[in-house]
């Protein structure tokens, strides 16, 4: 009996340990607000307002989502890891379908990491990371999207290494494969390749993007950024560059600039403002093509580490510069809500 008893102990222990090795948790977000946009149209004497009026819309501050994560720790510093990750609409209820968000296993230790599927961009990344308003739906950095400047948010089919951080230094690289290639055409493909360096109150990163569209006349976009930031304690500041072509002949480059701030208020509120500017230009003639200004504002107010209400305002103007009359859009979105993460 004593055996029996022993020998149940050390099988425990052994459960114990095992189960120890790997971990999955499931996780998530429900963001939900009550909000308005309003439109304004001019070209020449003509004027279009558009009102449809207050609507309840999902993903205000974030994308509303769940999803399941883990790792397992395989010996020697080595873990497998992975993450499924699918979005949903919290007013509607209606799933976008599949793990549309992410999807994606790899390995890490001190070697870094590598990561196989459908994955953020590092442009991206850096897009996100250095926004104030962390491309909300109140950010100017995302409402500068709707315009030329639109790096693309995830790649399928892709790898990426990172690097392990080396006194406060990191690097990242990324290849998409197209898997769209035929006998008489190449396949298209994505290069992401980002440096970054973070330390206290200051980070910097860098990234550079080179997409190559399928076709027997394939044509390749490129972009560049660079961002930086700084907290000072009392208000951080951010900073973003970003330059884009589309590789057309008779195609389009485009510069975006953002500069936003985050400050603290209280011990339970933030306060973030953002400010962008873009110009776009026909790459051919050098000759403008439109302009871009964008403002966002937003309060966020935590009633716990996982809740929080928020009220937000963003205003874009667009004019184009290659027409006649004068012609141009406005558009304006604020509202309140709250996010709940589990």
């Amino acid at each position: 009996m004593k055996k029996t008893v022993a020998a149940l102990a050390v099988l425990t222990v052994i459960a114990g340990a095992a189960h120890a090795q790997s971990s999955v948790n499931l996780y998530g977000l429900v963001d939900v607000f009550v909000g308005k946009t309003t439109e304004k149209d001019k070209s020449g004497s003509v004027v279009t307002k558009t009102n449809p009026g207050t609507s309840l819309t999902s993903g205000g501050l974030n994308g509303s989502r769940w999803g399941v994560r883990g790792s397992e720790d395989l010996g020697g510093g080595l873990k497998a890891t992975f993450q499924l990750e699918a979005g949903f609409s919290a007013d509607t209820g209606v799933a976008a379908g599949g793990f549309n968000r992410t999807s994606k296993v790899g390995l890490s230790g001190g070697f870094g990491s590598i990561e196989m599927g459908r994955q953020y961009t590092q442009m991206y990344q850096l897009v996100d990371g250095f926004d104030a308003q962390g491309t909300s739906t109140f950010s100017a950095t995302n409402a500068l999207f709707g315009n030329s400047l639109e790096p693309s948010v995830r790649w399928n089919n892709s790898i990426v290494y990172t690097s392990p951080t080396v006194g406060g230094f990191t690097a990242a690289a990324q290849y998409a494969f197209g898997e769209d290639g035929t006998s008489t055409t190449s396949a298209s493909r994505g290069v992401g390749l980002s440096a970054g360096y973070a330390s206290g109150a200051i980070a910097v990163k860098g990234v550079y993007e080179s997409v190559k569209s399928v076709g027997p006349a394939p044509t390749t976009a490129k972009s560049s950024g660079l961002a930086a930031s700084y907290d000072f304690g009392v208000v951080k500041v951010v900073a973003q560059l970003v330059n884009q072509k589309d590789g057309l002949a008779n195609g389009v480059k485009d510069q975006g600039t953002v500069l936003g701030v985050a400050v603290p208020v209280g011990s339970s509120g933030i306060v973030n403002v953002g400010y962008g500017r873009e110009k776009t230009k026909f790459t051919a003639s050098g000759l403008d093509s439109s302009k871009a200004s964008s403002f966002g504002v937003e309060y966020l107010h935590n009633l716990s580490k996982r809740t929080t209400v928020y009220a937000g305002l963003t205003s874009v103007k667009v004019t184009e510069l290659d027409t006649a009359v004068e012609t141009y859009s406005k558009s304006r979105v604020y509202g309140l809500g709250i996010r709940h993460k589990f």
